[in-house]
């Protein structure tokens, strides 16, 4: 299977990203992700069970649930997974949740994944149908009004899931009682007179639940005879509304209606005037009381009622469920620089709280992260930033979200950083001290590392890495490509490729990664003289599951041989509305080998590439990916284009035993005198030759046994002093060896580091070392 069939095996339900990511619901013209149906907020008796469901429109991996218990000043994190038992599949997703008596109030939220990718929908609350008693207090008030007064009394509302409905009722002596008619809750008793005197309580009844409990608090109210001029309120601010930042508020729910009542008394009984804001009269006014419904925001405003002098206002506000104003916009930032995502402003009544997650995970301030109710800023973005934000903002009325979509495109590493570095990071090597001749030199060995790497995402489970090099110092054999998990509780060894990297080809595909997990990768060159040098390391790299957009796949248009060693490539590509591409991965190999192919890199807006270093007269397959950071496009179509035959020789030709072979044309023509001479003269030169290789071993042999003094048995030096070995090279992880140093990459031999020094000369010789392997 080639590159294609893995990538597409491993993505499996990924697949769907044909237009990956932008704006989740509401704003759902930017992401094709979207809930179709979210779960909705319930509330529930003891011995119910509540069902929540939840879809979407793009399959995803999988669903899941996940759920925590609402507790004052929430921040939003510890969510627990919930284990779902009943159906789910790539597009719905059911729970069911048994009420028992010690069931929390709740938040449930549905999750979707898309490879690293998760969204999280509006989270439904789950509210347990009870009466609380714990804000209401055992108390007896005592309330006088004068005859002939509408007297108006309010009991103090409990906590209730559904609000509970209120009733009063007066004690009729010897234990009994009577209810009576209160169809708001409130006890309005027109031309009070002595026989209304008495003891009245309340009683709040759960219609969800059936519960029905008598409030603690009991008023005795005695109406009398009082004097004419005193005009007063019968109850205190803290019962007809809500104190809020020493403003009496009255606040109305979603489709509610307003009912305010004066409360007012004197002698003789008062006469009301009601009023909004600037002073303006109320058509509707009913005396004591004034009723709007239904009550929408355009209502809000300050209400007043004025009874003979004395004056009462409440703030009357509109609840309202969060929701943001304005939408979210994609960011695409680069790594390292600044990122910044808004959300637009969370609206609602109370002011909502706002809560940013990342890939379903809560993002808090610090660490260069700052988050406002509108707007997310990081300070250097990194890949792990990469993914969808949400924005939510949640009250007791429910929750509101947008979401964009967070793109960090990897830094690209210059070359530029090692040139000017090459001075500090040359490793030069000499000759080992030994007894020179007199005006001999050292020479010297230049080894430049290669850069550091650039990683790109290639699958669930694969990285594209390349580099580069300037070509310059001692030639390079090949390269070797070597890795290592790099979380932060990682102590793992670095693992080295199996693969020798010829030395012009500077990327190389690894596979057989964990997906979600950071890696480091770095490049090692073995150089002609067996020696090796290790480039700097590349940043962390998160591989990242799944769920990213492809860029457009190129359109090979042609692939034309050069020459016995080169054929030209040229291809056209588009973005098409989709991702940019950041460069092009060529694929090669001759059409007769089955092995694997040999990978270079374009990078930025190159159309055209010279393959080189080919073997001629052969046929080679050639295709192209576009990549990004993240993912590769699809492969384009294969050319094939088969390279020159080599040049010929000339006019020279080889004698063979039993060959006839023609006189040159001016020998046969008798213009030959100069070229006899010439013949001549070569064959004195070659009897000159003939006697120097006999007469120059005679003179090493008698020289040989003060060398052997010098230079330990089995041993020969190379040009530079070098001693080669006797045994394979071994790159392998150092863990005592600080990364970037000169050290490098293990080489198994290098008793002398292949640098001269002090002491050299008295160093035991040492013993073959057996055949050891790459690791």
């Amino acid at each position: 299977m080639d590159l294609k069939g893995k990538r597409n095996a491993r993505m499996g339900v990924t697949l769907f990203l044909h237009l990956f990511l932008g704006v989740l619901a509401p704003a759902a013209a930017e992401i094709e992700m979207e809930f179709t149906k979210y779960p909705e907020s319930v509330i529930a008796p003891v011995g119910d069970e509540v069902t929540f469901e939840c879809a979407v429109r793009v399959p995803g991996e999988r669903l899941a649930w996940r759920w925590k218990p609402v507790v004052p000043d929430d921040d939003w994190n510890d969510w627990k997974d919930v284990q779902v038992t009943s159906a789910a599949d790539s597009i719905s997703t059911k729970l069911v949740v048994e009420i028992k008596e010690d069931t929390p109030t709740s938040l449930y939220q549905c999750v979707v994944w898309y490879g690293g990718i998760s969204l999280v929908s509006i989270p439904a609350k789950l509210s347990i149908a009870r009466i609380d008693l714990s804000r209401n207090t055992q108390e007896k008030r005592v309330i006088s009004a004068p005859l002939h007064n509408t007297v108006v009394l309010h009991c103090r509302e409990p906590l209730s899931e559904p609000p509970a409905v209120l009733s009063w009722w007066k004690e009729t002596g010897k234990g009994q009682r009577k209810q009576l008619e209160t169809p708001h809750g409130v006890l309005v008793i027109h031309n009070a007179t002595v026989e209304d005197t008495g003891t009245y309580g309340c009683v709040a009844t759960n219609e969800l639940s059936g519960q029905t409990v008598d409030l603690p608090e009991l008023t005795y109210l005695k109406v009398q005879h009082e004097g004419n001029g005193g005009y007063r309120f019968l109850e205190t601010e803290d019962y007809v509304g809500t104190i809020e930042d020493g403003v009496l508020t009255k606040q109305v729910r979603p489709d509610g209606s307003l009912r305010l009542w004066c409360g007012a008394v004197g002698t003789p009984p008062p006469k009301f005037t009601w009023t909004k804001e600037g002073g303006s009269s109320l058509l509707q006014n009913h005396d004591h009381l004034v009723t709007v419904s239904p009550f929408i925001p355009e209502e809000e405003g300050i209400y007043s009622c004025t009874a003979n002098g004395i004056r009462r206002s409440w703030k009357v506000v509109a609840l309202q469920p969060p929701h943001w104003e304005g939408s979210a916009a994609s960011e695409r930032a680069n790594e390292g620089a600044s990122a910044h995502i808004s959300c637009g402003m969370p609206r609602g009544q109370p002011p909502p709280k706002v809560y940013w997650l990342l890939n379903a995970v809560v993002v808090n301030n610090g660490k260069g992260i700052k988050t406002t109710d509108s707007e997310l800023h990081i300070a250097r973005a990194e890949k792990r930033h990469a993914g969808i934000v949400q924005c939510v903002a949640c009250s007791a009325l429910g929750c509101a979200y947008d979401a964009a979509l967070l793109t960090v495109v990897p830094a690209q590493i210059s070359d530029q950083e090692y040139s000017a570095e090459a001075p500090k990071t040359m490793h030069v090597t000499q000759q080992p001290k030994r007894h020179h001749k007199k005006g001999s030199r050292r020479n010297k060995v230049v080894l430049i590392p290669p850069s550091r790497p650039n990683v790109t995402r290639m699958s669930d489970e694969s990285v594209m890495v390349s580099w580069s090099h300037d070509n310059h110092g001692l030639a390079i054999q090949f390269f070797k490509v070597q890795y290592k998990e790099a979380g932060n509780s990682s102590n793992a060894p670095w693992q080295t490729s199996n693969y020798d990297i010829p030395s012009h080809i500077h990327s190389h595909e690894i596979d057989g990664l964990t997906p979600n997990k950071y890696y480091k990768f770095r490049i090692a060159a073995v150089y002609s003289n067996h020696d090796n040098k290790l480039g700097k390391s590349s940043n962390k790299f998160f591989l990242q599951r799944g769920g990213f957009q492809s860029p457009c796949t190129p359109v090979l248009a042609e692939a034309t041989a050069l020459s016995p060693h080169s054929i030209l490539l040229n291809w056209t590509w588009s973005s098409e509305g989709g991702v940019e591409a950041e460069g092009f991965y060529v694929y090669y190999r001759a059409v007769s080998s089955a092995g694997a192919y040999e990978k270079v890199t374009a990078r930025g807006a190159s159309r055209s590439l010279v393959l080189e270093h080919l073997t001629p007269d052969t046929a080679y397959e050639v295709k192209l990916q576009a990549y990004t950071a993240q993912a590769p496009s699809d492969f384009s179509s294969i050319l094939v284009a088969k390279t020159h035959r080599p040049t010929s020789a000339g006019n020279s030709s080889a004698s063979v035993p039993g060959s006839t072979t023609s006189a040159p044309e001016d020998v046969k023509s008798g213009r030959g005198g100069s070229a006899m001479v010439a013949a001549g003269g070569a064959a004195a030169a070659a009897a000159v030759l003939l006697a120097l290789a006999v007469t120059l071993p005679l003179c090493r042999r008698a020289r040989r046994p003060a060398a052997d003094k010098e230079k330990a048995p089995g041993e020969s030096g190379a040009g530079n002093g070098y001693i080669p070995a006797k045994v394979p090279i071994t790159i392998t992880g150092n863990p005592m060896h600080a990364e970037g140093g000169d050290a490098g990459v293990e080489m198994s031999f290098l008793h002398n580091n292949n640098c001269g020094g002090a002491g050299d000369d008295d160093a035991p010789p040492r013993k073959p070392a057996p055949a050891r392997q790459y690791v």
